[in-house]
């Protein structure tokens, strides 16, 4: 999924990115768009479509891949030299793992990450049920039931 995309197509976009949050047994994945009440609607088949495409074998192109590893590799870097961020990725890394794992392995496994992990993940994101969040005038957007059978 690329939000440079989005943005560069759709004019009515504002904001457009992608979130995470790992825990130990699950994790919390999203979107998150800012348009216009009267953009919602396209905006949220903007997002269906980049969504699908992602869990497309072979949908993401090597060069975009390979730009996400290395936009993902500096990210771990930089946030490391924060001390606060460093202390932090400590107490997870001893919550998940037991053990604090150096750089390097999270380097290794970035560079791992295939374009068919990334459908494959993608694949069963979009299996489990949704769940939908909007503020402000929402008035032009659709309902959970609408939006969730894009997926189906």
């Amino acid at each position: 999924m690329c939000d440079l995309n989005v943005l560069n197509e759709y004019p009515d976009v504002y904001s457009f990115s992608a979130f995470n949050s790992i825990y130990n047994h699950t994790s919390v994945f999203g979107i998150q768009a800012t348009t216009s009440s009267e953009f919602a609607s396209k905006a949220i088949d903007v997002a269906a479509k980049e969504l699908i495409a992602v869990a497309t074998n072979g949908a993401v192109p090597q060069k975009q891949l390979d730009r996400a590893k290395q936009s993902t590799k500096s990210a771990i870097l930089m946030n490391l030299e924060s001390r606060m961020v460093a202390s932090e990725d400590i107490g997870r890394q001893i919550l998940t793992y037991g053990e604090r794992k150096p750089v390097e392995f999270f380097l290794k496994a970035v560079d791992e990450v295939t374009a068919k992990d990334i459908a494959s993940l993608a694949q069963k994101l979009l299996s489990s049920p949704l769940t939908m969040a909007s503020h402000g005038d929402v008035i032009h957007v659709p309902t959970y039931d609408s939006v969730s059978s894009k997926f189906r």
